[in-house]
Order: structure tokens, then sequence, then C-alpha cells
């Protein structure tokens, strides 16, 4: 056990407490369990919420300790300069200034719900899925005037903004609201985890907290270049007969001349995988009123970067999405949007940066020998061809009590079948639904629960894959200021690459359970 660290920590934890509760702020605190990285970790945390004028500003000072009463150490690394900046923004669950649709509008943090324009490139984007094994600290920024409106988003400081997206839009374009977007990933690879800053992923690195040793190929716990491995492939035949030999004093003699070695990991400081998206939309106000408004709008969208053709393996470009028809309306209590979408030549997703980005945005295979193989999303596009069809969305909120999401994409034409080696005529869905509380019914404080599948041939045979999220809070009170609150969310992983989701260790699970308090 690091008893001086872990009495250090405790110590200022109860230095900011002491100084919070003197302050005239909104105080919270928690206690309870987390799971990361597959592991239950108990944890103390305080949560102060900090207003003044319009700035707010929320942080999240938590520890998390284990059975034994190890510290988790990600965050609270002060190892190096790089280490320092980023266990101090973990600090900071959100800054913000004024509210979106004010006219200067800015938040650096947790993003929960991003979109741009009328989401033909990002809808529904959000760096909070793998909270709180996985902390993102973005910014979401707008500036908002009666002729035009500028916004951004970007999704980590931490990992110096590998995503970042930003629209501009106008109302006086000949007379109709107009706007352009652009969105890019510098480097797709950026969304794993590297905790030796080596440069190799940990999912990759034999040593992933150690920045001189990286491959192991007979996994003895010898890294393959270090002077002490003498069969680097572990097959019982000393691989060089020299003076690391104990009692060997003769000339270096060869003796396995057929070492079978591991392929080295990928290095992110020297292999970069970029994407970018251009879009560009246009609408026409038919009715505006308060409570009743519909308007017409067509957007198009272009991706540039690489894909995998399955049918060749071979490299090819991404292609373009439209959307030559939409219509989106307001009602009461109620929202609609339906678009008519087409993929002339495929090699496209709608909607591509959305809530599960971070969690697609790059995933893996075990091959033989468990060998790891890296593959981004935008890989995976080459299986789509020229396809069309229509998307759905209604939103509605009943008595300011409840709002219910539905979505739906339902768009016909070539997928690549895994089983036929070809391309064929199949259908491609999409079904997301949200509810929310929007207000305490008794003891339940808040609830929600989401559910996500995109681009299968039927969603409703609830046939995981890896565009597949379930998620749900709940919040219920149990008096004198305390609410209990359990957090899950579930996604998948195809680590073999069947194209099937089987067994535990396919299925992701984050699961917090906290009693939390004000004061």
């Amino acid at each position: 056990m690091r008893t001086p660290r872990n009495t250090f920590l405790i110590t200022i934890l109860a230095f900011v407490l002491n100084g919070l509760l003197t302050a005239q702020i909104s105080n919270s605190g928690a206690i309870g369990s987390v799971t990361i990285d597959g592991k239950v970790w108990n944890q103390v945390a305080i949560r102060p919420v900090i207003p003044f004028g319009k700035w707010g500003v929320a942080l999240d000072l938590v520890i998390y300790f284990d059975a034994e009463g190890k510290i988790h150490s990600d965050e609270w690394d002060f190892s190096s300069a790089n280490a320092i900046k980023n266990t101090l923004i973990d600090k900071i669950y959100y800054i913000r200034y004024g509210f979106p649709g004010d006219p200067i509008y800015g938040k650096i943090g947790a993003l929960d719900n991003v979109d741009l324009g009328y989401g033909i490139l990002v809808n529904d984007y959000s760096n909070t899925m793998l909270y709180p094994q996985n902390r993102k600290i973005g910014f979401n920024i707008e500036k908002n005037s009666s002729s035009y409106k500028i916004e951004a988003f970007g999704n980590d400081f931490k990992e110096n903004i590998g995503l970042i997206g930003g629209r501009v839009s106008s109302r006086k374009i000949m007379g109709l609201p107009m706007g352009f977007s652009i969105v890019t990933d510098r480097n797709q690879y950026l969304g794993l985890k590297d905790s030796d800053g080596d440069g190799r992923p940990n999912i990759v690195d034999d040593f992933p907290n150690n920045d001189s040793w990286w491959i192991d190929t007979d996994g003895d716990g010898l890294d393959d270049n270090n002077p002490n491995e003498w069969d680097i492939d572990g097959d019982g035949v000393t691989d060089t007969l020299d003076s690391r030999i104990p009692g060997y004093n003769g000339e270096p003699m060869v003796l396995d001349l057929n070492i079978a070695r591991k392929a080295s990991p990928i290095n992110l400081d020297n292999n970069k995988d970029e994407i970018l998206a251009l879009a560009i939309d246009v609408g026409y106000p038919l009715v505006s009123q308060d409570n009743f408004s519909i308007s017409l709008y067509a957007q198009m969208a272009k991706m540039i970067g690489k894909t995998v053709d399955p049918s060749t393996g071979e490299s090819t470009s991404l292609k373009t999405g439209l959307v030559p028809f939409g219509v989106s309306s307001r009602f009461g209590p109620a929202r609609f949007n339906f678009e008519y979408r087409m993929m002339p030549e495929g090699r496209f997703e709608f909607n591509y940066w959305n809530r599960l980005y971070e969690i697609e945005r790059i995933g893996f295979t075990k091959g033989k020998d468990n060998q790891i193989t890296l593959k981004t999303k935008e890989s995976g596009l080459g299986r789509y061809g020229p396809q069309k069809g229509y998307f759905a969305r209604m939103t509605l909120n009943l008595a300011s009590l409840i709002e219910a999401t539905v979505s739906y994409q339902d768009m016909l034409g070539d997928v690549w079948s895994d089983s036929d080696k070809l391309f064929i005529k199949d259908k491609n869905q999409t079904f997301l639904t949200s509810l929310r509380l929007k207000k305490a019914i008794s003891k339940l404080q808040y609830a929600r629960a989401f559910y996500q599948q995109r681009n299968v041939p039927n969603p409703f045979k609830f046939d995981y894959t890896e565009s597949t999220i379930i998620g749900y809070q709940l919040g219920i009170s149990m008096g004198q200021g305390l609410v209990l609150n359990y957090i899950f969310r579930r996604s998948f992983r195809d680590l073999n690459g069947d194209g099937l989701i089987s067994g535990d260790n396919e299925t992701i699970d984050i699961t917090s359970i906290e009693t939390s308090f004000t004061f």
C-alpha cells in the first residue's frame, strides 16, 4: 500500500472540502463504487458547482481506491509535465459561459449532446460514453446574432483536440438560411489509451507502463530487445550463444535460425490516420409561429479519407451523402424531422459522428496467437455500396414531465456480405430511442434511458453489434438530502472479428453506484 501518497491525497481532499464549505457555492459529494477497466473501485468524490455572473464551474474531485486501499493513479499522476496537465484537466467537469442560444456561449468539459446543423455529419455526439474510465475534456462554443451563427466543438484537450468540427451559417444568403460545416479527426488512433506515453497504445503494448519496452513475443515478461531475453519466440532454443549466457566465453554462435517474432506494434507518433468531411445545407422556412413551424431543407456532405474495399482488400476513397429533401417541423410539444437520403456511390455514413463515436472510433480484433489488429471506423465504410431511403425522428414533451425521442432510418442498397463474400441487396437500418424524466416524481429524482443500434439489416431483432449501446441513469431520493444514483452503460467489441457478439469478453459494461449528498 502506498500510504504516504494516500495520506497526502486524502489531506488535500479534506483541505478542499473545508474551503468549499465556507464558500457561497453549491456543494455536493458522493460515495460509492464504479467499474473501471473491468475492475470495481470504491470512490469518494466532491463535486462543487461555482456560479458567478454568466459563468459556471463544476469540478469533479474524486479518489478511486480498491479493497486494499490502493489508489487508482490515473487521476493523480504528477510524474511528468504532460501527466500534470492531464491530472489538472481531469478535475474539471465543465466550465460554462452563458447557455446555448445566447449571443455568446462556451463550455469546456463534458459534452453530452452536440449537433452541427441538420446533423448530416454530427448528430448527438458525446464525449462521456466511457466516463469515468476515460475522462474527456472537450469544448463547445457558439456565437449567435440575428444574421449569422458560428459554432465549434472539440473532443478532448488531453489528446490535444483530436476531433474538431465547426459550422458557419447565415440567414441572409439569397434570403435563405445556409450553412457550411467542416469536421476532422486528425488521428483516429488517438482514441486508444497510452499510459506510458511511448506512442504504443496499451492494447498493443506488452508493457503498457514501461516506455522503454513494448513487445514480448513469447509472453515471458521480457521484452524482445531485453539483453536478458535469450529465447525470443519461446521455442526452447537459445537464439544466440554469447557472453550473456553464464559460463560461456567463446565466440558468438547463432543457434536459432528461424525466430518467429511478433509484429512491432503501431507507434502513434509515426502513424496517423486522418478523416475529413465537408457539408453544406440550405433551408426554407414555410411557417414560423410561436408553437408551430415548418421548414424545408437540403444538405450534402463529402467525406475525405480512405477505406477498404472488402471485395478486393485494397484502399479506396470515401464518397458523398445527399439529403435532397428534408422537413423540419414543430407543433406544440412535438418536433418532427423527415429526410430522403441517398448514397450514390456508397462508402459514406449519415450522422457519422454520433453518440457512439468515441467507442467506434478505433476498434481491434484478435487474430492468430492473439495478435491484435487495429481498425478504424473509417475502414469499415467500404462495406456500404450505393443506397437510398428515408430517415424520421420524433421528439415529444409530455406535460413538461417526460421527453421521449425516437429515430429510424430505412435504406436499401448494396451491402457487403461476409458470408457470401460479395455485395448483396439488403437493408441498412438504424434505430435510436431515448427517454428522459424532466422533473422529479415522488422519490424518483431523475431518470434517463437510451438505446442505439446503427447500420444493421433489422435493428428490431436486437442482435447486438459494435454499433449498439444501451444505457440508463436513475436517481432515487433516500431522504435527508441523500440520493442513490445508479448509472449503467453497455457497449460491445467484436474481438475475434467474426462479425458476431458472443460471450462476456465481447461485452463492455460500465457501472456506477453511489450515494450523493449536498452540503
